[in-house]
């Protein structure tokens, strides 16, 4: 062995050593991932990410992964003829509209992903409230306009935890393979609501979920690597917040746009239970173990209350 060769392998060697702290903490826990941005649209960035996920069940971490469809909910709503129509900022979806995407989640991102899963080695399942009557919601109101009718847009409430656990006993499955799900953010009402499907923000939908599984950590992967300072300053990225913190800057316009309701999403994670939130960019090779399992991290890491100094 050459000294290159020594001296990457020794860089290994030090990288699962820094690893292991946190393989031992995070053992057995699990981790809920929100796909989000371009990363859900670049297969190559897909099957990175679906390769992460691997190694994090490999070393006894449970993975469990929320996806979304924006664009292509979009383009099909397009297709039909249909236009996006919000109130107050956020998008009214009709009984038509709520087949729509329902179809476009369940019955083709979600395979497409589970394809890929494939791809890179893994095996997985999918899950939503339409099939499975996993994920469930109340139909959204919103208190800053009384009266205004979002359609099937819901607000979740629940979800059924035993197939997130049965997916991690490997005894279940014909092959004695563990199970990554993958969840579509689709929900079906409760009560009087029973037998209606409900469109719900992915994010949101993620930080319910990470709430009701206990989940370690609560991890978005984003366009970009985390909350700016100053946005037009890649330099200046905040590395760890708290939930004061979080408050002022969404205050001042720092967090602003749509990283308003991932922050958002956090705290309700963290409120709920969840040890540590985290924003990271999907772009980034490996950036989902680097956030979890190295001292430094590599993008923006919430927590209630800050550590001091």
């Amino acid at each position: 062995m050459n000294d290159a060769m020594m001296r990457e392998a020794q860089a290994k060697a030090q990288a699962l050593t820094e690893a292991l702290p946190y393989i031992r903490q995070f053992k057995n826990r699990i981790v809920v991932v929100k796909l989000g941005g371009s990363a859900q649209d670049d297969p190559e960035i897909l099957k990175s990410i679906f390769t992460d996920c691997q190694i994090l069940l490999a070393v006894g971490v449970r993975p469990v992964v929320v996806y979304g469809g924006g664009k292509r909910i979009s383009s099909a709503m397009k297709e039909t003829g249909r236009s996006a129509r919000f109130v107050h900022g956020q998008r009214v979806t009709d009984a038509d509209a709520i087949g729509i995407v329902a179809r476009v989640l369940a019955d083709e991102a979600g395979p497409d992903l589970l394809a890929l899963l494939r791809e890179a080695g893994g095996a997985g399942f999918l899950l939503n409230g339409r099939d499975h009557a996993f994920l469930r919601a109340v139909r959204k109101t919103l208190p800053e306009a009384p009266g205004a009718d979002l359609g099937f847009v819901g607000e979740p409430v629940a979800i059924d935890s035993t197939p997130i656990h049965d997916a991690f006993d490997a005894r279940r499955w014909p092959d004695g393979k563990e199970r990554i799900p993958l969840i579509a953010p689709i929900a079906c009402g409760c009560g009087r609501e029973s037998g209606l499907l409900y469109n719900v923000n992915g994010d949101t939908a993620a930080a319910q979920i990470a709430r009701d599984l206990h989940a370690e950590k609560l991890v978005f992967i984003s366009d970009i690597p985390g909350i700016y300072r100053d946005r037009d300053d890649p330099d200046s990225i905040l590395s760890h917040l708290g939930r004061t913190e979080v408050g002022e800057l969404i205050k001042d316009g720092v967090i602003a746009g749509g990283m308003i309701p991932k922050a958002e999403a956090c705290l309700f994670a963290l409120e709920g239970g969840v040890n540590k939130a985290h924003i990271v960019a999907g772009a980034l090779p490996h950036a989902l173990l680097l956030e979890i399992f190295t001292k430094a991290g590599i993008g923006t890491e919430i927590v209630l209350e800050r550590r001091q100094p």
